[in-house]
């Protein structure tokens, strides 16, 4: 991968080239060294937000952010994305015509990559509908605004699992609970910097007394 990346790299107006997973964990990268690890993480983060705030991770090809004095170049694969910033004066049929073959490269590259182990916490999908754990979110003035609002929430890489298994983005859920309970709520999602809801279902205090469920219960959940 790491050669099909400086390939990218080595066009005239190309920055430098990197490959994330759906989660924005840094796969590979051909940067400067002034891109650090770090930075990388931040840019994927932020195209992750426009993915899934936008709710457009099942239909969207690629994207093409245009700053004051560059572009940023997303082309999307099965569980990761490529992210190329340019210069804005880069020659982009060049910038195309390498990056439509470099694609297919990198496809059969990470379909050769052992899979990697369920994360803990890690949803589970049934015939039903899937089942995520109950997450709390803390009380404070978010998670007031956040219960009049009748939302519940999901992390970013939750929300791709959740788009996946019904087959298109989701905006409204049914929540079932191993009491027979729940309703149904508008879907919001998340920047889970710290990683503490995957795999989960957060709700505010006013939803999680109306659900009357405890954090970690498991709950179902069904297209609204």
């Amino acid at each position: 991968m790491q050669e099909i990346l400086h390939q990218i790299s080595a066009i005239d107006g190309v920055i430098g080239s990197s490959l994330f997973n759906d989660q924005g964990k840094v796969l590979a990268h051909a940067c400067p060294p002034l891109l650090d690890v770090a930075q990388l993480g931040t840019a994927a983060t932020t195209i992750l937000d426009c993915i899934h705030g936008l709710q457009i991770s099942q239909s969207v090809h690629g994207l093409d952010l245009r700053y004051t004095e560059g572009r940023i170049i997303v082309r999307t694969l099965p569980g990761a994305f490529l992210c190329v910033p340019c210069a804005k004066n880069v020659n982009m049929s060049m910038v195309n015509i390498t990056l439509n073959l470099a694609m297919k490269k990198l496809e059969q590259a990470l379909a050769k990559q052992p899979a990697a182990s369920p994360a803990l916490g890690s949803p589970v999908s049934s015939d039903e509908g899937m089942q995520l754990r109950v997450a709390h979110l803390p009380k404070s003035d978010a998670s007031s605004s956040f219960d009049q609002l009748g939302m519940i929430a999901v992390s970013q890489s939750t929300a791709k699992q959740i788009s996946d298994f019904f087959g298109k983005p989701v905006k409204k859920v049914k929540v079932t609970t191993p009491g027979g309970g729940g309703g149904s709520f508008p879907l919001m999602v998340i920047n889970d910097v710290e990683l503490q809801y995957e795999g989960a279902l957060v709700v505010g205090p006013g939803i999680e007394k109306k659900l009357k469920v405890n954090e970690g219960e498991m709950v179902m959940i069904t297209q609204a």
